[in-house]
């Protein structure tokens, strides 16, 4: 009946294009390889063990698998929920292979995010085997819709899991969104917190070993690194970034 109609009466059919790292999907090409470019999908990513769709973030895998039933619309979350594990988000085939699993995954309690934690870096690094650190920032927002990200919370944690510096951190900007539901941040929390300028000085401190010769000596573990690093204006070399 189609080949009959006339053909500008035909229904269009729109073509989509769908990223197959994150599965997003775009009407346009352009808009699909424009995604490629900025998106920087690794093998490295967070992935779902069900779909293997790539994520941001641990925490992005776990709202994934954790999403409403209402807005559901694969089977990783009812898959996961049989044969996952909470804590590390890895799938299992069998319920023996997720019960031997549990008995062995653990993580260490985290420590109270207090106003600051810190440590001298030269006296917790020096002699010490430690090569890497993790960092993470919180942000929050600024300017009149609230969408200029600013430090304002960071964690540096050594490979056994110990919290090596920790603090809040006032903002340059006047603060208009707290994004507490993410950042869990209040404004009583940055009335005391560090300037910036002092955290980019203890964090570079810790990353070049208490040296005060500006090289970094430790490799850079954290998720958006890049972000992060800008939103501390501090620069550090790219090859000891993970």
């Amino acid at each position: 009946m189609d080949s009959q109609l006339n053909p500008s009466k035909r229904r269009k059919i729109s073509v989509r294009h769908r990223c197959v790292a994150c599965y997003k999907m775009f009407n346009r090409r352009e808009h699909l390889v424009e995604h490629m470019k900025i998106s920087y999908h690794s093998l490295h990513q967070p992935r779902c063990g069900v779909c293997l769709k790539h994520c941001k973030s641990f925490e992005s895998v776990r709202e994934h698998l954790n999403v409403p039933d209402h807005l559901s619309k694969g089977n990783c979350k009812a898959i996961f929920t049989k044969r996952g594990c909470t804590l590390c988000l890895q799938i299992f085939e069998e319920a023996f292979a997720l019960a031997e699993h549990k008995n062995k995954c653990h993580l260490s309690p985290p420590r109270p995010l207090g106003t600051s934690t810190q440590r001298n870096p030269s006296s917790s690094l020096a002699g010490s085997r430690l090569k890497a650190v993790a960092l993470d920032c919180e942000m929050v927002g600024g300017g009149a819709d609230g969408t200029i990200d600013q430090c304002a919370s960071v964690c540096l944690v050594d490979d056994d899991e110990n919290v090596i510096f920790s603090t809040h951190v006032q903002p340059l900007l006047p603060v208009t969104d707290y994004r507490h539901e993410i950042t869990g941040l209040t404004k009583e929390d940055l009335k005391d917190g560090m300037p910036l300028e002092h955290v980019r000085e203890r964090v570079f401190s810790f990353l070049c070993g208490g040296q005060n010769d500006g090289a970094g000596r430790l490799l850079l573990v954290g998720h958006d690194l890049r972000h992060d690093m800008s939103c501390l204006k501090l620069e550090y070399p790219s090859h000891l970034l993970r």
